[in-house]
């Protein structure tokens, strides 16, 4: 079977359970062969939040390697979303495959009732100057450039929806809200709102994605200096998380990194 023409991407991810939970929940996916990766953290407790991810991992992968070449399916991709490019719809079709995949197993067995999981995935189109990311939950993808760093998703959060809300909120007031529980995930339901973005890719970046495991311990400077310091991607993912379990490791914690190269 023809393959498509891919951007020379290079990726490492390393993942930990952390210093404070039995299980990791988190899951990760690096198929360069498709220029696409993502992160997935799972809920649900016990072994439901394992499964969760990694069916979602396994999904998103599944989809890539059933539709190579062939057009997304209308079932998975909105009216308005048609004219978008092919890379956009396969992700965005891909995600909520995953979703439905994620559902459908919480309602066939009572021990996985009620699980679900965040995803953050990116793809680059076909020329490698441009990547689409793909989100639902508090997961995160950052892009690392000309030693600044940006956030490039927005947490499906209560904190964000608060915010959102009401503009007019202090972040002391902002502070006094759980920050862990999130308002969107895939599995909870048959359906799922998937954000994406475009984002232009220049030959020095470096995207990470992640779990709240490392957002929520490691701060962006730090990111930055990780990245920099290290002296290939597996090292700058295995240091990440490394400064995550320093700062205390209090849930899993998975970073992936992943950067074009000539």
């Amino acid at each position: 079977m023809a393959r498509e023409a891919k951007p020379k991407l290079k990726a490492a991810a390393t993942s930990d359970v952390g210093r404070c939970r039995e299980h990791n929940e988190d899951s990760y996916l690096l198929r360069p062969e498709y220029a696409l990766f993502a992160v997935a953290d799972g809920m649900g407790g016990h072994e439901s939040g394992d499964v969760a991810s990694a069916l979602v991992a396994s999904s998103i992968a599944d989809f890539f390697d059933a539709s190579p070449s062939k057009a997304t399916p209308s079932d998975l991709i909105l009216p308005a979303e048609a004219k978008l490019p092919k890379a956009a719809t396969r992700l965005l079709a891909a995600v909520r495959k995953a979703n439905r995949d994620v559902h459908s197993a919480s309602l066939e067995s009572r021990s996985h009732r009620g699980m679900g999981s965040t995803v953050v995935a990116i793809h680059f189109g076909e020329t490698g100057d441009v990547a689409y990311i793909g989100h639902v939950g508090d997961s995160r993808c950052y892009r690392i450039r000309s030693g600044a760093i940006e956030l490039l998703t927005e947490d499906h959060s209560l904190v964000n929806e608060a915010r959102a809300m009401d503009p007019t909120l202090t972040e002391e007031d902002l502070a006094r809200l759980p920050t862990n529980i999130i308002t969107r995930a895939l599995g909870l339901e048959a359906e799922v709102q998937v954000d994406l973005r475009a984002v232009e890719v220049r030959p020095d970046d470096v995207f990470l994605l992640c779990s709240d495991g490392l957002s929520g311990l490691v701060s962006s400077r730090e990111m930055i200096e990780a990245v920099r310091l290290a002296d290939d991607l597996e090292e700058a993912s295995e240091l990440l998380v490394a400064l995550a379990n320093d700062e205390g490791g209090y849930d899993n914690i998975t970073a992936l990194v992943v950067a074009p190269h000539s």
